[in-house]
C-alpha cells in the first residue's frame, strides 16, 4: 500500500468520487485515517500537503478533482517531485485521486500511477475498468444505482470540493525539517547514552 497511486477517470457525475470514496471508507474502517479535500464525517479535512501527518502509520490520501491543483504549475522542479513520491511510500501513503481526465493531471503523477479506474454510468449502473499499470491486468466491474448505494454515502454527492495547496517546495520544506528533527534526536540520544 505504501507510496501506491491510484487514478478514477471519468466524466461529471460518472461515478469516479464515489468509488475513491468507497475504497477510502473501507480502508478507513480497517483503522486508517484519511486525508482529504471533501467533506467526509470521520475523515481529516486537508487544505496543503502539508497537512498530511509525518508518521509511518497506513494513510490515505484522497484528492477529489486533483486536475483543479496537480497540474505542471505546481510540479516545475523534478527533484522536489520525486521526493514527493519517496516521501508518500516512506510515510506509508496510499494517494487517491479523481480527475475527468489523466491528461489533466501532471505528467509525472500520471507515469507514478499503479491502478488507474476508468469510469462510466448510465441511469442504472456506474461501469469500472481498474487497470493494474504495473502488471497489466484489467478486472470490470459494475454497481448499481441502487437508493441503498447513495445512503451509505456520507458526503454532499453536490459539493465541489476544496482547492489543496499542492506546492511541493512547502511539502520538501516540511519533509527537511521532519528529517533533521529525527537526526537530531538521535544525535541527542546518543550524546545522553555516552553520559
Amino acid at each position: 500500500m505504501a507510496g501506491i497511486i491510484v487514478g478514477y477517470f471519468g466524466f461529471q457525475r460518472s461515478g469516479k468520487t464515489m468509488k475513491a470514496y468507497l475504497d477510502a471508507e473501507r480502508y478507513r474502517k480497517q483503522g486508517m485515517e484519511v486525508y482529504s479535500n471533501m467533506n467526509v464525517p470521520e475523515w481529516n479535512k486537508i487544505q496543503s500537503l502539508t497537512d498530511l501527518p509525518f508518521n509511518h502509520d497506513p494513510k490515505v490520501l484522497l484528492l477529489d478533482e486533483a486536475y483543479y491543483f496537480l497540474d505542471s504549475r505546481n510540479w516545475k522542479n523534478n527533484t522536489d517531485a520525486t521526493i514527493f513520491f519517496n516521501t508518500i511510500g516512506k510515510q506509508n501513503v496510499l494517494m487517491l485521486l479523481t480527475a475527468i481526465d489523466p491528461g489533466t493531471i501532471e505528467l509525472r503523477l500520471r507515469n507514478q500511477m499503479n491502478f488507474v479506474h476508468l469510469v462510466k454510468s448510465d441511469k442504472r449502473f456506474i461501469y469500472y475498468k481498474m487497470l493494474d499499470v504495473i502488471r497489466g491486468h484489467e478486472r470490470v466491474f459494475t454497481l448499481e444505482k441502487t437508493q441503498q448505494l447513495f445512503d451509505s454515502l456520507t458526503y454532499d454527492t453536490n459539493q465541489v470540493p476544496d482547492i489543496v495547496d499542492c506546492s511541493l517546495k512547502d511539502f520538501r520544506k516540511k519533509v527537511d525539517e521532519y528529517y533533521n528533527n529525527k537526526i537530531m534526536n538521535v544525535t541527542n540520544n546518543r550524546r545522553l547514552k555516552a553520559l
